[in-house]
C-alpha cells in the first residue's frame, strides 16, 4: 500500500512540473509577441529610438525595462499597454 501512495504522489509531482513547464514557454512566447506588437506599432528600432532597454524577464523572455517605459513617450508606453492587454499579459511582473 505505500507503494502506491508513494508511486501515486511521484506521479502528481511529474504532472505538476510538467504543467509548469508548458505554463513557463506559453508566458515566454506571449512575450515574444509583445515586441512583435510593439514593433508593428510603432516600427523597427524602436527600443533604440526612444532609448528603452530590452532585458530578460524570470520567464527567460525578453521585454522593454518597467523603469525605461515609464520615461519613454506616452505613445510608447499606451502601445505597451494595449499591446500587454491583447496577449494576456496583464499583471504580469516586468524586469
Amino acid at each position: 500500500m505505500p507503494i502506491r501512495i508513494a508511486t501515486f504522489l511521484l506521479l502528481l509531482a511529474a504532472s505538476s512540473l510538467s504543467a509548469a513547464g508548458s505554463a513557463s514557454q506559453d508566458l515566454a512566447l506571449r512575450y515574444h509577441d509583445l515586441l512583435s506588437c510593439i514593433e508593428r506599432t510603432i516600427g523597427k528600432g524602436w527600443e533604440s529610438r526612444y532609448d528603452v532597454e530590452i532585458l530578460p524577464n524570470r520567464w527567460g523572455a525578453l521585454e522593454p525595462s518597467a523603469h525605461d517605459l515609464d520615461a519613454a513617450p506616452q505613445a510608447v508606453r499606451i502601445t505597451e499597454l494595449r499591446c500587454r492587454r491583447e496577449l494576456s499579459l496583464m499583471g504580469q511582473p516586468r524586469p
